[in-house]
């Protein structure tokens, strides 16, 4: 990459690459899903096929140029920090990289030509492991065949035994085949982490209130505003909270705002607390202490952070309630049903939702037409997710629910008392088990 010489400053040089962030999420909505979800369901069609109207609307080359471009700008600063240097190339990198990614989605979608297609999903595939990682196909095969474990274990008759006789045969269910073990925390770790999340967040906490059991998106967002105004203080400033249409709840740290849905629901006491540790605990305060720091990035993401910083939200609400549990598993058995099966989204779809209508049920149970209905609901929703984009490829963004808190929890289990290893966890947008953001993290200073 050359660098060119410049008067602007690192700051506003930043800004502007920000603006060319990659919305990978935003532009794989689709204006054509409901019509594809119901004639999906109603059997007209096998796979869905939608349409993803605002992938017309980009210059990719265009935007690809003005990336590098700002790139070179920053590296090209006099007043940037030679340490640093190597953390501005793989966060341009990373947006160079996220940007092909829905260009290869955009020619996957609009191409008439077979052999350009296939081309593209090929790169679109071998990007987005680079991007993601894969699903390991041992830990797949654990998390699937527990599960169907369990259900071969149950006393089921009529209906339900049919299903589970059509799950088996989708799936090919082998009894004899064992469970290998995945990681575990051990248990005085997650007692470590407990005690830690107790005192590092305890005045968060305080603030919601012991004699109130449900809380509406209003009442969670006073408490969260009132969190961040009278416990970061100072670092708190510019934050705000905002109810707004949403998918879900959303740090938003480029813009200082928490995002929480309108229509997200009454959340119980328990759901508000592990909220807090999770929104305000992690991303806001990760996005503050990195922001605190001469190493721009730290506070939005350093390349490849995403893994730890969801796993790392997962494993404070675990460690509030003192108990390690997965996380991700349904994301991870759906990538894995779809890379090492090799099942479209209909095939996905039909397993998952009878998993999931047969996990729910007890000895000699009966599968009821609403229960189903539900799990088709959920199911058909959580196809979507994996193969949004291109409805045919996973997109392996959503292994981070799994790996990241794994990946987390092994990293604790290894620094388990250092109060300075520990001190890193929390230092910014970046990913502690990584030495090279460890190494990044230990050579920028607080401004």
């Amino acid at each position: 990459m050359n660098h060119e010489k410049t008067t602007e400053t690192i700051d506003i040089s930043y800004g502007t690459l920000l603006e060319s962030e990659p919305k990978l999420i935003t532009n794989f909505v689709p204006s054509n899903a409901a019509e594809q979800r119901e004639a999906f369901l109603r059997g007209d069609i096998r796979n869905p096929n939608h349409t993803y109207g605002k992938l017309d609307t980009i210059n990719f080359g265009d935007t690809a140029e003005a990336i590098t471009k700002t790139g070179e700008t920053i590296l090209g600063n006099p007043d940037l920090n030679p340490k640093h240097a190597a953390a501005y190339e793989q966060f341009v990198a990373g947006y160079l990289k996220k940007t092909r990614l829905l260009e290869l989605v955009h020619v996957i979608k609009t191409t008439s030509d077979p052999a350009e297609k296939e081309a593209a999903k090929r790169e679109y595939m071998a990007l987005n492991i680079e991007l993601y990682g894969e699903p390991d196909e041992t830990t797949y095969r654990s998390l699937l065949q527990e599960k169907l474990r369990k259900i071969a274990g149950k006393n089921l008759t009529g209906q339900a035994a049919v299903l589970r006789q059509e799950l088996f045969d989708s799936i090919g269910y082998d009894d004899s085949v064992e469970v290998p073990e995945r990681f575990k925390p051990s248990t005085e770790t997650v007692e470590w982490m407990h005690e830690v999340v107790e005192t590092l967040y305890g005045n968060m906490l305080a603030h919601v209130p012991e004699d109130k059991e449900t809380f509406t998106v209003v009442e969670a967002q006073q408490v969260f505003q009132e969190i961040i105004d009278e416990e970061f203080e100072g670092a708190g400033e510019g934050w705000v909270v905002d109810v707004e249409d949403a998918k879900s709840i959303n740090v938003k740290a480029a813009e200082k705002r928490i995002v929480i849905p309108t229509d997200r629901g009454d959340l119980s006491r328990d759901v508000l607390r592990k909220l807090i540790v999770h929104e305000l605990g992690v991303h806001m305060l990760r996005a503050i202490t990195g922001a605190d720091t001469d190493l721009h990035p730290l506070g939005h993401g350093l390349d490849n952070y995403y893994d730890a910083e969801e796993g790392l939200g997962v494993v404070m609400e675990q460690a509030l309630q003192g108990q390690f549990k997965e996380a991700g598993i349904d994301h991870y058995i759906t990538a894995g049903l779809a890379y090492h099966d090799k099942k479209d989204f209909r095939g996905i779809y039909e397993a998952k939702w009878r998993l999931s209508v047969l996990g729910s049920l007890d000895d000699n149970g009966e599968v009821s037409e609403s229960a189903v209905q539900k799990a088709q609901k959920a199911a058909y929703g959580g196809t979507m997710r994996s193969l949004r984009g291109t409805d045919e490829l996973p997109w392996f963004k959503d292994l981070a629910y799994y790996n990241g808190a794994v990946d987390m929890w092994r990293h604790l289990e290894s620094i388990r008392g250092d109060d300075l290893k520990f001190m890193f966890v929390l230092m910014g947008k970046g990913n502690p088990a990584d030495i090279d953001h460890e190494r990044i993290m230990y050579e920028t200073s607080t401004v």
